[in-house]
């Protein structure tokens, strides 16, 4: 045993020290320009390290069909993934666990287009302005206030993933379990860190996060692959299940066909992983086929559909139903291929951090400033981060907070207001009587699909939890 144990404690300690050597080259408050955020942008994915990608700055259509997907797939998929093999593991069989992440692909690729159209009907060319333009202008607001929800849930999440896996790195590295603890840590990685991160106006030089984000989905998937395929976690025979280190898998609940309400959270965990509409009009805008849109989206979704359909049933597959709200948490600390797993999350989501948090902070600001009041800048960050931490330090589970927003907000972000929003579109630019606004209404579907994950979705999480 200690032959694998001391190879992995040097592996960790080097990862330390990459870490280290990464956060001292990361821009400050104080060499950076203070070039403010656009209050209408958001970040391209809540879930990624990519860059911002919202707004209507940018008019030039130069982006290919091959580019796009590129770009859509890595900024949807993030973090969200890692908590689909818990959610199939509350219960739900092999067979509806894929048919369900399936069908939410499609809708969420349908209802994607959607938006996509209503923009070339209307001319708009970000969400505020089809919001204002199909739903009314003086409920735009509620554009501000769902950025900054959505933000603050993904800020839970990065914040609680930072926790799991720096408290796991670190343990590696031998540090001893009193100094090493998951509510410490994050208190530490917040103040040293993020605080200084979420204070930056100018966040152009955090452009290259991309390239971290998806070099860290792609490993991560790749790892948990593996290790399902090679056995190293199999009962009986399995390496890393010979001590007690680790809970060990079952699958007493192990089903192909189970379908019931539990099958909700995996549901709702997918809400949130599929969710990009509110950047799909800048998507639009920057494609230079436009007659392509859908094909990019659906490919796009499509690629997407396979990566979760391959992390849920392979981190399933693999631990069963001891599967956790993070799966990167079930593997062995002496696993050296999942240290470098934890590694790649941990500087992917420290990277990635001050985007989010800008959905949050603008925001808000945005909020504060149309009510009349010009809140302090630095205080207001301050809150902010700390209101964050309290959450992620307090729901330790990662899993119940992607649930409770995909079922919440995701349900009316990639089905309820894509529906509404495009038949208003159609409506105002054919007519009430108009066949086309009689075909549109089909869509609207989709709203009680929406409103039915919603409330139900909501009341599993919680029951689960």
């Amino acid at each position: 045993m200690m032959r694998s144990t001391t190879p992995n404690r040097s592996l960790a300690l080097c990862c330390l020290l990459l870490l280290i050597a990464l956060v001292s080259s990361l821009p400050t408050p104080s060499n950076l320009p203070a070039v403010p955020v656009s209050r209408s942008t958001a970040p391209s994915s809540f879930l990624s390290s990519a860059p911002l990608n919202g707004g209507a700055q940018d008019d030039l259509a130069e982006s290919s069909v091959t580019a796009s997907v590129f770009n859509l797939v890595n900024n949807v998929a993030g973090a969200g993934l890692l908590t689909l093999s818990a959610g199939m593991a509350k219960g739900t069989g092999w067979i509806p666990a894929l048919s369900i992440c399936t069908f939410l692909g499609l809708c969420s690729a349908h209802s994607f287009t959607l938006i996509g159209r209503a923009c070339e009907l209307t001319g708009e060319k970000d969400f505020k302005g089809l919001w204002a333009r199909t739903l009314g202008e003086r409920s735009s607001s509620f554009v501000d206030v769902m950025v900054a929800l959505m933000c603050s849930a993904a800020g839970v999440i990065y914040s609680g993933v930072l926790g799991d896996v720096s408290t796991e790195l670190l343990a590696s590295a031998g540090f001893p379990a009193k100094l090493n603890g998951r509510t410490s840590n994050i208190l530490i990685i917040t103040a040293f860190i993020l605080l200084p991160l979420s204070l930056l106006k100018n966040l152009s030089a955090l452009a290259f996060t991309s390239f971290f984000g998806f070099t860290s989905i792609v490993y991560t998937v790749l790892f948990i692959a593996f290790r399902w395929l090679d056995g190293s976690y199999a009962l009986g025979t399995g390496k890393f299940v010979v001590d007690e280190l680790i809970t060990k898998p079952t699958f007493n609940k192990n089903s192909l066909l189970n379908i019931d309400f539990t099958s909700l959270v995996l549901a709702s965990n997918l809400g949130l992983s599929y969710i990009a509409h509110y950047n799909a009009p800048a998507y639009f805008r920057e494609l230079k086929e436009k007659t392509k849109f859908k094909q990019m989206v659906f490919t796009s979704f499509g690629i997407l559909t396979a990566l979760y359909a391959l992390v849920m049933g392979a981190g399933y597959a693999t631990f069963g139903d001891t599967c956790q709200g993070n799966i990167l948490l079930n593997y062995h600390p002496s696993d050296a291929l999942s240290t470098l797993a934890r590694f790649a999350t941990l500087v992917s989501i420290l990277v990635g951090f001050p985007l989010v948090f800008c959905g949050i902070r603008e925001g808000v600001l945005s909020i504060l400033l149309n009510s009349g009041y010009k809140a302090n800048f630095e205080l207001t960050v301050l809150a902010l981060l700390s209101i964050v931490t309290f959450f992620s330090i307090t729901v330790a589970d990662i899993s119940v907070v992607a649930g409770l927003t995909g079922a919440a907000m995701g349900s009316m972000i990639v089905y309820i207001l894509p529906a509404l929003i495009y038949t208003k579109s159609v409506k105002g630019a054919f007519g009430i009587n108009s066949a086309e606004y009689s075909r549109s209404k089909k869509h609207l579907a989709l709203l009680p699909v929406g409103a039915f994950l919603a409330v139900f979705g909501v009341m599993m999480t919680l029951k689960g939890e």
